[in-house]
């Protein structure tokens, strides 16, 4: 087991001690602190940069859907809503720019073209 294996492990198990603290603790989750070292934490584990490289459209997608059950139910007001929406679109919009732009250059890289 190499030293990047034992940093993951290290770090899913922080994860999971932070998830476990804000379950312990609902109060956690009103604050930016908590929020940010969980992200920071998951962010850095290996398989979840993976599964962030190939499903970065799905995820948008079901962000969006989340976020209009949030509005729908009257969670978030519609400014928040909007706003929120066009951030998600603009990164749903970039994605499959980045996406279309791979696909050429994957077909320029198979018929040699230059």
């Amino acid at each position: 087991m190499g030293i990047g294996n034992l940093l993951n492990l290290y770090r899913i198990q922080k994860l999971y001690g932070l998830i476990c603290k804000g379950i312990e603790n609902p109060k956690l989750f009103n604050t930016k602190e908590y929020w940010l070292e969980l992200y920071k934490t998951a962010i850095t584990i290996k398989e979840i940069k993976k599964m962030l490289k190939g499903y970065k459209t799905y995820i948008i997608a079901a962000l969006i859907s989340v976020l209009a059950g949030l509005h729908a139910m009257g969670y978030i007001d519609e400014a928040t809503y909007q706003t929120l929406l066009a951030l998600l679109a603009a990164g749903g919009a970039a994605t499959v720019s980045q996406k279309i732009n791979r696909i050429e250059q994957d077909i320029k890289n198979k018929v040699n073209v230059k």
